[in-house]
């Protein structure tokens, strides 16, 4: 099973947030999987279109209450 890191970008201001994932990103190793919360839907937004440029994939994303969380498995 690959190992998990989180990412809590609750609360984070613009840029700052996407700075902050993008770094964690590029900590990984290949097949980790990095949980991102955060509670700004641009934000979301914005990581998805990260990964979606990149060879990293979302393998999960859902809505609880406020809070969005994001699995990204680094490849």
């Amino acid at each position: 099973m690959p190992s998990k890191s989180e990412l809590n970008l609750t609360g984070v201001a613009w840029p700052m947030c996407l700075l902050k994932f993008k770094s964690a990103l590029q900590n990984l190793c290949s097949k980790e999987v990095l949980e991102v919360l955060a509670g700004d839907p641009d934000v979301v937004e914005n990581i998805i279109l990260i990964v979606d440029r990149s060879a990293d994939r979302v393998v999960n994303q859902q809505k609880e209450g406020e809070t969005y969380r994001i699995s990204i498995e680094k490849t």
